[in-house]
């Protein structure tokens, strides 16, 4: 029997940190465990990482701060990839720049590449040509002032690579736009962790529950949709908001508990935390709301669809290949609450049209190919078609 082949999955984050990359290196482990040796790159201390579900999956494990990110911890890295026998490495980045790729010398992917192991990256989410390699306070002369050094240094890590992933349309077609030059390195897998088999919880008895799952942070708009439900809420007392997920970002939470205790509203507006039970309460909500200022594609809004509950989203990024506005769900423009307020009250307002979109929802999610199968099976494809020309 032919020994099998090793790969390590790389993330700059803790596998234990439950958002969407996160989430989604955990699935892809599951799923590769079979078919290949492999090997983890992450945040994770070794204590929290022994504790990991996936951690009988994996057989070596690397600690990776990006904060002391250097031309030396990139080469040491990719000298521990080579000692364990490593034969492809999979990158995962949270926005355009990271593992140090705005300064040429920095990122490990070059030093991955010498040492004769493939590489190749999957970018969870665009950002603009001017976010994610300096402070967004920086002024925008600074801003233009660093953008040939990160632009050059995205494209050298660019270069280095077989492939990099997009995880939606949208993403694809912007980063073949301003990459240009390195058009040809990327493609586009969807992600997923459903499994065509699995049934959505049975739970025909819908709350008046309006659900968002995701880290509270400002690029998910979480404070946009807490706006409009502030504009709703004394029409429809029944109804209440639950946000639920970590709060990433400390003023976000501080922003929408002052808004709930301003309004009175300190019951109806509840900021749940992290839950295990998100399909449950998936198939009690009534409204699922993806209320993003940016979004790759959204993995939440994903899982709610095919839970058949009714979504609103906005119109940023992937979400326009999830929603098909008034058809399976509504649409709204980012960062208005106003809008998102209308769009509410349209479903609070007609339960057959949120049971209309909720079917349809479903549909659209089961036929569309997004699902756990096909996501492995891009995966492994793609693995092979590289390793087999190395």
């Amino acid at each position: 029997m032919a020994a099998k082949r090793k790969i390590a999955l790389c993330l700059e984050y803790p596998l234990a940190l439950r958002g969407g990359v996160s989430v989604l290196v955990e699935t892809l482990l599951q799923g590769l465990a079979a078919q290949y040796d492999l090997v983890l790159v992450s945040r994770d201390s070794e204590k929290d990482f022994s504790r990991l579900p996936v951690a009988s999956f994996i057989q070596n494990h690397f600690e990776w701060n990006p904060a002391t990110v250097s031309p030396r911890t990139s080469r040491t890295l990719a000298e521990q990839l080579a000692q364990a026998g490593v034969h492809l490495s999979h990158f995962h980045f949270g926005g355009n720049f990271g593992w140090g790729n705005r300064f040429i010398g920095h990122c490990p992917i070059p030093f991955v590449h010498s040492k004769g192991i493939q590489a190749v990256s999957t970018i969870h989410s665009f950002k603009g040509l001017l976010d994610g390699y300096c402070g967004s306070q920086r002024a925008l002369m600074v801003k233009l002032a660093m953008l040939p050094l990160a632009y050059a240094g995205k494209l050298h890590g660019l270069f280095h690579l077989r492939r990099e992933i997009a995880v939606s349309k949208s993403n694809f077609n912007k980063l073949r736009r301003v990459y240009w030059p390195a058009r040809s390195r990327f493609v586009q897998i969807y992600h997923s962790r459903l499994k065509s088999a699995d049934a959505p919880p049975n739970n025909p008895v819908r709350q008046p529950l309006i659900l968002n799952v995701g880290h509270l942070a400002d690029v998910k708009g979480q404070d946009v949709l807490a706006e409009a439900f502030v504009q709703i809420a004394p029409k429809y007392p029944e109804w209440k908001l639950c946000l639920v997920g970590d709060v990433l970002e400390a003023e976000m939470g501080e922003r929408i508990n002052a808004l709930a205790q301003t309004h009175g509203l300190q019951n109806r507006i509840i900021l749940a935390g992290p839950r295990n039970d998100v399909p449950e309460l998936m198939a009690q909500a009534s409204i699922y709301v993806q209320p993003s200022r940016s979004e790759a594609l959204g993995l939440a809004l994903q899982e709610a669809m095919f839970c058949g509950c009714p979504t609103i989203g906005s119109r940023v990024g992937g979400i326009p290949e999830l929603i098909q506005d008034q058809k399976n769900g509504l649409l709204v423009e980012p960062g208005n609450p106003a809008r998102l307020a209308k769009a509410l009250e349209m479903l609070i307002q007609n339960p057959a049209l949120r049971e209309s979109y909720g079917h349809a929802a479903n549909t659209f999610i089961r036929e569309s190919g997004m699902t756990y199968e096909a996501m492995l099976e891009s995966h492994l494809h793609l693995y092979e078609s590289i390793l087999e020309k190395s």
